[in-house]
């Protein structure tokens, strides 16, 4: 394959688990499976128990050292997971289940996990010299990140929509102490901020996973298969129309919510600014992702009762009010890390909006966005972390002059900027076009033209601020540091990464895309 190739087919005639064999030694994969339960056991276990090792008295450096290993361990069990994904079409084994949709969320959680702790490395180092933080304060803040990693993985995980309910809601829990982490008067209010919102919104997803349960109990009865995605799925067409529909609404405004969906983002740029920056870059590129997945998950079960129409609809008209909302906020935003948060509603929106025109292109697009704005956004919240310790200051009035104060961190800012707006040739852009193309092509004209003109407005505020706080006059005097290798590297694999997909889409990750919007338009 010399390039995306985006002539996504109605009917997936190819067989792509076929495709994929060519390129995996199937003997390898085939001597994996007595064993893949306690692989994904595995997986689960290791973020989980360096957590709790990283609650002992060590030193620091050791300390971070410890994380990055866990990390790099995580991403490699991750990829060795979509591999046989890959080679299998499926994974289901107990309460375990991957298949493609999953899979291709899993390569954003264990590639930011890897990323994150990377960076944290000297980003946290640097704080505690600082005086930020305490060595006990240090030690904590890395068993809450890995503890937020274990959440994330078991999200996409598990097979039972009950049980994602469950680990979402651990997700909030173990993120809202990280938003929380300096403890001054702005993080705790954001924290609070966070739980508060966030609670409605996930207490409103489980009254939509009640709703779908009593029906399922209704038609086909509960027992052990009680709230399983792929009994539900299969019996779809036996679920009541009226209660599917009540409790989709519930699903998309609880899912929706921690999603970052306008209006039900308030909570997001206050998280996103006061956390760590790691952080940050975790709950916009990752956070978000499994949201969405949970969402996805519950509308192809409500796409086999009702039909795609509904669904569609209600995604539409939250896609196009995220990205629409965030144009105002970036325009006359104050604060670097919120304006980076507003950016991931426009995002949220646009996936919104891919899935809503439902399209195998247009899912296609949406899912493919999802990896770009992962990568994308949390490099972005890695350099304003970076220039944040440099300047001494989050406010974009007193930020300036970053490519001469600053060199490599203010041009790698510039390319993430350039990247997040979607300019070519990174990744963003391309599955950006994909997405509109796919509406303009759907007959949606005048949907897909109110798109482009609200984006060309989010890339005009965005840019201003980028010029400015890169090449402005410096108008006042700091003692700018400049930031660490490891911090530098992180980034720079990220948005290597950015390049190549922009380009370039590997054969298997194309076709895992097209297995994954075959999914989500209620394939198998």
């Amino acid at each position: 394959m010399n390039g995306p190739k985006f002539e996504v087919k109605d009917g997936f005639e190819n067989d792509c688990r076929t495709k994929v064999v060519k390129f995996i030694t199937m003997d390898i994969v085939t001597s994996l499976m007595p064993v893949i339960f306690e692989l994904l056991c595995l997986l689960l276990a290791i973020p989980l128990l360096t957590g709790g090792f990283s609650l002992l008295s060590m030193p620091a450096g050791r300390l971070g050292w410890m994380n990055l290993g866990s990390s790099a361990l995580t991403f490699v069990m991750v990829w060795g997971v979509v591999y046989i994904v890959a080679a299998r079409g499926m994974i289901q084994t107990g309460m375990f289940y991957l298949d493609a949709l999953n899979a291709t969320m899993l390569l954003v959680i264990g590639t930011l996990s890897f990323t994150a702790a990377w960076f944290s490395l000297s980003y946290m180092r640097r704080e505690l010299e600082h005086g930020h933080l305490s060595a006990r304060m240090l030690s904590r803040y890395y068993a809450l990140l890995q503890l937020f990693i274990f959440t994330m993985l078991v999200v996409l995980m598990v097979e039972n929509l009950g049980l994602i309910w469950v680990a979402v809601e651990a997700t909030t829990l173990a993120s809202a102490l990280l938003v929380a982490f300096y403890f001054n008067r702005s993080a705790l209010e954001a924290a609070w901020k966070y739980v508060m919102v966030c609670t409605v919104g996930i207490c409103l997803a489980l009254l939509g996973t009640i709703l779908l349960y009593y029906t399922q109990v209704n038609a086909v009865g509960g027992g052990d298969h009680a709230l399983s995605w792929l009994s539900l799925r299969d019996h779809a067409d036996l679920l009541d129309p009226g209660l599917i529909k009540l409790s989709f609404v519930f699903l998309l405004v609880g899912y929706g919510t921690k999603a970052g969906l306008a209006p039900m983002h308030t909570w997001l740029p206050d998280a996103h600014s006061q956390a760590p920056s790691p952080v940050s870059g975790l709950l916009s590129g990752a956070l978000l992702s499994c949201a969405l997945y949970a969402l996805i998950r519950n509308m192809i079960i409500v796409q086999g009762a009702l039909g795609p129409l509904f669904g569609q609809q209600l995604l539409l008209a939250f896609g196009v009010i995220s990205v629409a909302v965030s144009i105002p906020f970036v325009l006359v935003q104050h604060d670097l890390k919120r304006l980076l948060a507003y950016s991931s509603v426009e995002h949220m929106g646009l996936v919104a909006l891919g899935l809503g025109i439902g399209t195998p292109l247009a899912i296609f697009g949406a899912l493919f966005h999802v990896l770009n704005h992962a990568l994308a956004k949390s490099s972005l919240f890695y350099l304003a972390g970076m220039i944040t310790q440099g300047y001494h200051t989050k406010y974009i009035m007193r930020i300036s002059g970053l490519v001469r104060e600053m060199p490599v961190t203010g041009w790698m800012f510039v390319l993430g900027l350039l990247a997040i707006t979607g300019t070519p040739p990174f990744g963003v852009f391309t599955s950006k076009f994909v997405i509109l193309r796919a509406a303009f092509e759907s007959g949606n004209i005048f949907l897909g033209s109110s798109v482009l003109v609200l984006l060309v407005a989010v890339f005009a505020g965005m840019i201003y601020y980028c010029l400015r706080m890169a090449f402005g006059q410096v108008t006042y005097k700091h003692h700018v540091q400049p930031a660490a290798g490891s911090s530098i590297a992180a980034v720079i694999f990220s948005l290597a990464v950015l390049v190549v997909s922009g380009f370039y889409l590997p054969e298997w990750l194309y076709l895992m895309l097209t297995r994954a919007a075959a999914i989500v338009k209620g394939g198998v």
